[in-house]
This record gives structure tokens, sequence and C-alpha cells, in this order.
């Protein structure tokens, strides 16, 4: 396994972030990894490769595969409707649920308003009450689909949207009978091997020794971020709120690839049926001024103290990703630099 640690410690000195981690991945296995910085920019403990980072919007990516899986079992339908699926809902539903299917909530074109920035005018959650936490992604999902209008016609438009990805678990975990939490471990992370934690986690809160999410101060620099207050709500754990680890998070993408060079129908929408555009969790395109390298799967996530990016390239079935323990915008041209550094050689 190759050691990248100087293009990190150069990377990690241009972003000043207190820590970065990375991999490059083939289908079958790591092909570079390393980790440097701190956990905490006050205790200055090293990281290690090994160590949970939040991983942001990545998780979308996860959460349409778990669907995926669904589909390829019978159990839910790429063209299933919510109407379908919540039927005692049928005279309260607003008629838009009614006609938008799971890929469209998936590849974001449900019209469903984004939940993605909590200053937003109509980033608006119900009352959850004393309800269990378990039972948040259901009780949004009742709430979105009887109160929430949306905001473009089914499959007329992209809006990025977190509660399409919360809608869309719903489902899963109606069809299911699953809570979402066990319906991940279950249909993914078991199978797979992999020590990760979805929804109301934090790395810290985990190990008091994880890595610390920071955010920026007025004047650029960082300001460690107490595990204890969570940014993310519950009821958007689908679409944003998973913690892994660099080596855990390439077991997912050597599946990823995989997936690629399969080509299976049921998995076909994650990537796009391979073409540019919006796919199932992931964003298929060229990046610019890397058109020679092909198509890339792309996608990034923040939490507002972690960030995270990866790419998967179809024509060279390679993996890559980044992630940071400050809430960094803007990490593509650190993505570029870790790939050029393998395919431009």
């Amino acid at each position: 396994m190759t050691d990248i640690t100087l293009l990190l410690e150069r990377l990690r000195a241009d972003l000043r972030t207190p820590a970065i981690a990375a991999i490059v991945t083939d289908p079958r296995s790591i092909l570079a990894a390393g980790a440097v910085g701190v956990r905490q920019v006050n205790r200055m403990e090293p990281v290690e490769l090994t160590d949970l980072f939040q991983i942001g919007s990545n998780a979308k990516a996860m959460t349409a595969t778990v669907c995926a899986m669904l589909v390829e079992q019978g159990i839910l339908g790429w063209d299933l409707t919510p109407a379908a699926v919540f039927s005692e809902l049928a005279k309260t539903m607003l008629p838009e649920y009614q006609i938008m299917t799971l890929e469209m909530l998936l590849r974001h074109t449900s019209g469903i308003s984004p939940y993605t920035d909590t200053d937003e005018s109509d980033f608006i959650l119900p009352d959850f009450g004393t309800l269990p936490i378990e039972s948040h992604i259901q009780h949004f999902a009742h709430f979105l689909m009887t109160s929430r209008p949306v905001l473009s016609q089914p499959g007329e438009k992209v809006t990025y949207s977190n509660a399409g990805y919360s809608l869309a678990a719903a489902m899963a975990e109606r069809v299911s009978g699953q809570a979402w939490r066990e319906l991940i471990q279950d249909r993914l992370f078991h199978p797979l091997n992999l020590h990760a934690f979805v929804g109301y986690e934090h790395p810290a809160r985990i190990a008091p020794s994880q890595p610390w999410g920071h955010i920026l101060d007025e004047h650029g620099g960082f300001l460690p971020h107490s595990p204890e207050e969570n940014l993310i709500p519950a009821c958007l754990a689908p679409a944003g709120d998973m913690c892994i680890s660099m080596p855990d998070y390439a077991r997912f993408m050597q599946m990823q690839l995989n997936i690629l060079q399969d080509q299976l129908s049921s998995f076909a929408p994650l990537h796009n049926h391979g073409k540019a555009g919006i796919g199932a969790g992931w964003g298929v395109n060229h990046l610019r001024g890397m058109e020679s390298f092909g198509l890339f799967s792309v996608h990034a996530g923040s939490t507002g103290t972690f960030f995270a990016i990866a790419a998967l390239s179809h024509e060279h079935s390679l993996g890559f990703a980044i992630v940071v323990n400050g809430g960094l915008p803007g990490m593509t041209p650190a993505l570029k630099e870790l790939i050029s550094s393998w395919l431009a050689s």
C-alpha cells in the first residue's frame, strides 16, 4: 500500500485543517492511505487512519444503495410512490407526493424542499415531543406528505433535497419493517464488515479519544465543536449523519466500483446509467480540467464541522476519498490533486 503522507501534509497545510485523511482504492483493495494532523486543536493528539470521521451527505450514496438492494430483492421499486407505501394517508396526502417515485426522491427531482440549512424559511420540522428517536424518520415523512407543498412538480427539475432522502428511507423502513439504523446495519454494514454509525452519533461521543469537528472562527482559525451539539436533526440522518473510518469507507467504495463494473439493472440509477447527470446518491460528470480522465461519480458532504469528498472513476475503476475534521467548503481542488497524483503519472 502506497504511503501518501507527504501529499496529505501539503494538503493539510494548504487547507489549514486540524486533520486530513484519504484513501485510494480499486475494486478489491486499498492502494494508498494516510492520515495526518490532530484529533482536536487544543489537545494535539495525532489522528490515526482508523479514526472515525463524519461524512455528511456522502451518506446519501449508502442510503441509495440500501434502497437499490431492496429493489433488487423486489421489496421496493424505482417507480414505487409514497402513496403506494403509505396507503393510510390516501385522504390526507398532498397530490404531488402521490405521483413522485423512489427514483425521483433519490435523484433529487421530487421537488421537495432542500432542508439543507436551518436558516431556510421553509426548514420546518414537526414537534417530535417525547417520540423515541428511531421513530423520527417516519414522523417527519408523515409531516412532509400531509403538510409540506413541493417547490416544483415531481420529475420537472433538480432540487437537491435532504428531506427527499429522509422520505426514501421512510419508504424503505415501512416495506422492510425495520427502523433505519437497523436496516442499514443489516443490509450494508454487516455484509461489508463496516464499522460505521448512522444517525444520532458523533465520533467523540462513541469514544472520547476520537476526532472532534471544528468550526471556522472569524479570523479563519478552527475552534473545537462540542460533540454534544449535533447539528443534524435525527429525522434527516439518512441524508447526512454518518461516521466511518477511511478503511471502512474504502470497502463501501469498492462495492460501488464493482457495481459500476457489473452494470446490474437494479443498481443502474446509482451512477446515472453511466451517463453524465444526477444519479441516486452520486453526481456523475467530468471533473473540470480533467475531462481526459473520463466520467466520475462524485459527492461531497459537510456537517458544518467535518467535510468529506469522494469520487469514483468509471474508466479507471478507482475510488478516491478525502475527509477533514473542519467545516471546510471547496475541497474539490484537494480531490483533484489526489486523483492527478494517480492518473496523471
